[in-house]
């Protein structure tokens, strides 16, 4: 994995390398962004960088013996800790490390729910990252390096690590000498605070839409014009923006004005929002989740066309047309809990929750809001 293989970042990418120029490799650093931004890519391309031989001002060389290793991820002295599940006697991610690798290399925008689901296709387990792992970790680093400047450990998710982790603390705190870890998390507030304070933090951003939008072009072939609408919905992640492109987002704004027209009138509706409901389950979990994004997205655009400025609207000639007509249904106390709510259910959708169940319950819920008395 190389720099030039990661969405965007730049400025992130010089300030890695700057690092190593300077000498200034923390032993201990977090990488945290959202899903989809690239931190875990990131993290790989920064261990690959520090220990190829021939690496420029910009890049690893992505030729050596060094580099071929670290981008099959074969590499003696690269390590990876993961959320697991309990298959069997496999437990440790050292157990599950081909399969880790097939995703990744497939996908190094890999999301967190796709690599459980790569483990439990039912989606009935929960992952985990166990003391037993940690104190596998311990092991692994306590090792001397076979071939690279730095033995790297990337535990990606530590978030899945709880009271577990102060196991690692002293590890953390002092490592070996030349050693490098790696944490690479989406939530700060789910790690817990004693590995946040041993660990240099970098935060990575989000993508800008026109980065994401090149991406989708030149990885999907996507129109310019697809591109740019799905770019502006999918919040600076590759992984929402390929999941809107894949689940067909075309067809979403249909959905979106059946569905708003049946919660408005779903005290006359009941028949007509039930089928809906049915209909909307049988596209499929991935598909509902990316439908959501959608619906987030134009309800927020309904709050700029009325509170804000509508030149600021990324919305093609339909859906302005709409949200114009919508926003009159859309009120300073009830456009906070609808969104707040689709957030809500996109959650219970990510923990496997009941396609149906979660829909009809939003809908009335978005059904008893649009159709309080409104007021401006």
């Amino acid at each position: 994995m190389q720099f030039n293989n990661i969405v965007g970042q730049q400025h992130i990418k010089n300030k890695l390398i700057q690092t190593v120029k300077n000498g200034r490799i923390s032993h201990t650093q977090l990488f945290l962004g959202a899903e989809g931004v690239g931190a875990l890519p990131l993290a790989v391309a920064y261990a690959q960088y520090i220990n190829c031989p021939h690496a420029t001002d910009e890049d690893s060389c992505g030729t050596c013996a060094s580099c071929v290793k670290f981008t099959k991820l074969v590499h003696p002295d690269l390590h990876f800790t993961f959320p697991t599940i309990a298959i069997e006697k496999k437990k440790l991610s050292n157990d599950f490390i081909t399969d880790w690798r097939d995703a990744f290399i497939a996908n190094p925008y890999l999301s967190e729910l796709d690599w459980i689901l790569n483990l439990d296709s039912e989606g009935k387990k929960q992952g985990n990252i166990t003391a037993e792992e940690c104190r596998d970790i311990i092991r692994k680093l306590g090792l001397k390096p076979y071939e690279a400047k730095y033995k790297t450990v990337i535990i990606w998710l530590p978030e899945y690590m709880r009271t577990e982790g102060n196991i690692l603390l002293k590890l953390l705190e002092e490592p070996p000498a030349q050693t490098l870890i790696i944490l690479v998390a989406q939530d700060a507030d789910k790690v817990i605070a004693t590995i946040l304070s041993r660990a240099q933090t970098m935060r990575i951003p989000r993508l800008q839409e026109q980065e994401i939008a090149q991406y989708l072009i030149e990885k999907f072939e996507a129109t310019p014009d697809v591109a740019a609408v799905i770019a502006g919905i999918s919040e600076g992640s590759v992984v929402q923006a390929t999941d809107l492109l894949k689940a067909g987002h075309a067809n979403y704004f249909e959905m979106f004005v059946n569905w708003m027209r049946l919660c408005y009138n779903s005290r006359k509706e009941i028949e007509g929002l039930t089928a809906w409901v049915e209909k909307a389950a049988a596209e499929g979990r991935e598909s509902l989740k990316s439908y959501l994004t959608y619906a987030q997205h134009m309800l927020r655009a309904g709050l700029v066309f009325k509170f804000g400025d509508p030149k600021l609207l990324r919305l093609n000639e339909q859906e302005t047309a709409f949200i114009q007509r919508f926003s009159t249904s859309l009120t300073e106390t009830n456009i906070g809990p609808i969104v707040q709510e689709l957030n809500r259910s996109a959650m219970q959708l990510e923990r496997n929750a009941d396609l149906k169940i979660t829909f009809l319950n939003l809908s009335l819920y978005i059904g008893r809001l649009l159709d309080k008395p409104k007021t401006n």
